[in-house]
């Protein structure tokens, strides 16, 4: 999906619908179907003010997940793997040369991870506190709890959020359970290794290791898995940025 409004990752566009005349004597004005934009302002420690046009923040974690994710598959092909001898049979190791795109492939796969995940944790606190009126009950630790949208943002992780907060808020049925959850389980798991790493973590020695994900898991699919997931709660109403992102990772992973 390709349009003249210029950058997939800005935050929200629109035009004009009717002539907009000059505000004051020689100020611009403009035609119908002129595009407009969210824009924000931020001052210098100096006190100089820069104008720019928004972002979305979910946008640019997932540009840089998706970015990472393919340097990842790049650099998994660029190791190479010697059959050796183990206590429990014949096996493969890493070849010393390779080592520099390996350790180049795993910092490849922890960007991808955590901000797949971190795209999912702004667009959750970017929707609750936009667009939840008052406060919300739910049950958490088996108790009922009321909560502010700020209370929500700070206090809930993402995984409630996800499948007891958003589903209220967007009036639709929890995720958990459908398609879209197990994925991002998967993803879950693998950053919270990353971000909560343990030294046992370090010496890939089970399957919840998280060397021993990235050696088994296309990590490439993690964008996927967050786009997925947003996609559930917006429907056919898909911002503008997630409707290119969308088609370019479907095109291009």
């Amino acid at each position: 999906m390709k349009d003249n409004f210029g950058d997939k990752r800005i935050a929200g566009v629109t035009t004009l619908a009717k002539d907009l005349p000059a505000a004051y004597p020689n100020g611009p004005s403009h035609k119908a179907g002129t595009p407009v934009y969210q824009s924000c302002l931020v001052q210098t420690e100096k006190g100089v003010n820069i104008g720019f046009t928004l972002p979305s923040a979910t946008a640019m974690a997932l540009n840089i997940a998706i970015h990472a994710g393919r340097e990842a598959e790049k650099l998994k092909r660029k190791i190479v793997f010697d059959k050796v001898a183990t206590p429990k049979g014949t096996g493969f190791s890493v070849s010393n040369e390779s080592n520099n795109a390996l350790y180049d492939y795993f910092e490849a796969c922890m960007k991808t991870t955590v901000f797949s995940f971190q795209a999912l944790e702004i667009y959750c606190n970017y929707s609750i506190i936009n667009e939840m009126k008052g406060t919300m009950d739910f049950k958490r630790s088996k108790k009922r709890v009321t909560l502010t949208p700020e209370e929500i943002e700070k206090q809930l992780s993402t995984e409630e959020k996800l499948s007891q907060v958003m589903p209220k808020l967007k009036g639709i049925s929890t995720p958990k359970g459908k398609a879209v959850w197990e994925p991002f389980r998967r993803l879950k798991t693998a950053r919270d290794s990353i971000v909560h790493l343990k030294t046992k973590d370090q010496k890939a020695v089970d399957r919840e290791s998280i060397y021993f994900q990235f050696l088994n898991r296309k990590v490439s699919e993690f964008p996927v898995t967050a786009i997925n997931m947003i996609k559930y709660f917006v429907g056919n109403n898909e911002p503008r940025w997630l409707k290119i992102i969308g088609s370019e990772i479907i095109i291009k992973i």
